[in-house]
Order: C-alpha cells, then sequence, then structure tokens
C-alpha cells in the first residue's frame, strides 16, 4: 500500500472516530435536555472536543439530528448485510434479521422516544409530510439529508429482501412479490418499535424475536417444502 494511501486511510479512521465520539456525545445530551434544548456547545462539552473540531465534523445542529438517525441506519445495514452474506438456511437467516432489527430498536428505544416527543422534531417532520406550501419550505440541507435517510433506509429494505429472493429461490418461501413481504415485514418489525416506545421501560420479552420470526416465516414459508421435511 503507497504511504498517500496509507494515509487517506488513517484519516477515515480518524474521521470516523470523531464523528462517533460526536455522535454518542449528542445522544446523552438529548437524552437530558431534547432536542430542542441541545446546544452545540453542550455537544462540544459532553464529548471533550473543542466546538471548532464538533464544527470540523458536524456542519450545525439541524445536520446533527439527521446525521444521528442516519447513524441508526447504518448501524442496522451493517448487521443485515453480514447476516445476509453469511452461512445458513434462508430462514435462519431471516430470523437473524428479526432478531437484529428489534436489537437495534431496543438499543435507540430511549433516544427515539425523546426525539419523537421534541416539537422542532415534530415541527421539521411535517414539513416533510405536508403538501408544498403548505408548512414552508423545507432547506436544501434539510431536503437532502432527508433525501440520503430515504437512501439508507431502501438499503436495509433491499438487504431484507434479498434473503427473501434467496429463500424463494431454494424453494424455502412460497413464490412471493419481495418487495410487497418485505414491507408487510417492516410494517410489523416497525409496529412492534412503536409501540414498545410507548411502554417505557419495560422490558421487552425474552422471546419476542423469535415469536415474531415464527409469526413471519408462517406467512411465507413453502408448503410444499414444509411437508417434505415433514
Amino acid at each position: 500500500m503507497r504511504v498517500r494511501d496509507v494515509r487517506r486511510e488513517r484519516l477515515a479512521w480518524r474521521r470516523e472516530g470523531y464523528r462517533e465520539i460526536i455522535l454518542h456525545a449528542a445522544g446523552h445530551v438529548i437524552l437530558r435536555k431534547g432536542y430542542s434544548a441541545l446546544t452545540m456547545d453542550d455537544v462540544a462539552r459532553e464529548a471533550q472536543l473543542s466546538k471548532a473540531t464538533v464544527y470540523k465534523y458536524v456542519a450545525g445542529k439541524g445536520p446533527l439530528l439527521f446525521d444521528l438517525l442516519g447513524h441508526s441506519f447504518d448501524d442496522l445495514r451493517d448487521r443485515i448485510a453480514e447476516i445476509a452474506a453469511g452461512p445458513g438456511r434462508a430462514s435462519d437467516k431471516l430470523a437473524r434479521l428479526v432478531e437484529a432489527a428489534l436489537k437495534s430498536s431496543e438499543e435507540s428505544n430511549q433516544l427515539n422516544r425523546v426525539l419523537f416527543m421534541d416539537k422542532a422534531l415534530l415541527r421539521l417532520l411535517r414539513v416533510f409530510a405536508s403538501p408544498p406550501g403548505k408548512s414552508g419550505p423545507a432547506a436544501p440541507t434539510d431536503r437532502k439529508a432527508m433525501a440520503s435517510l430515504r437512501d439508507k433506509h431502501r438499503e436495509v429494505v433491499d438487504l431484507g429482501a434479498r434473503v427473501l429472493e434467496e429463500g424463494v429461490a431454494s424453494g424455502e418461501f412460497r413464490p412471493m412479490d419481495t418487495g410487497q413481504a418485505g414491507a408487510f415485514i417492516e410494517a410489523v418489525l416497525q409496529g412492534y418499535a412503536h409501540m414498545r416506545l410507548w411502554e417505557g421501560e419495560a422490558p421487552v420479552a425474552p422471546d419476542a424475536s423469535r415469536q415474531l420470526a415464527r409469526f413471519i416465516l408462517e406467512g411465507i414459508r413453502n408448503p410444499e417444502t414444509v411437508r417434505k421435511e415433514n
């Protein structure tokens, strides 16, 4: 590897390391104060970095929010990509995918609960949900960030669809529109995550991922394959 390549790789590692520190610090501040009350000074103090360093890696309070949301998608995408590319039957991969999705949801449960009760975030979301001109135009940077979140979400959905396609090709799953099936599975998982938001600190059921995976698999298993296995 060339010296220039090594230097570039080190800079990338350093940049990612600082971003991780900053995002974790921002998450801690939001849990204490909420998003509306958060300031970049708070984040710098929590991260034990200068404010100038924080601004070097995050452009401001708005981009910081989108970075936090995007970071969750990135983490889930990496987990699911590893499952999809790994060994095992499609049904086993799908069960592990469900487990990974629930684990990711639980890890961000407290932060999500605080964020989605914050008026500033709700106002921002209404801008994107409302017809043009209804709530005022969104800033170009916000629209770009929202488009990036949609792309990250699509990556996660496409990886899940790949597991479904593998199961259909192997005969484990019945023939299906994997896009629609993926949307249904996502709705089930998001519905469970939404329910958990309102349960506060209640512990997640120990067998929740197994029960959800069984519910999903019962709907898509190929009955011919099940009969042969029995």
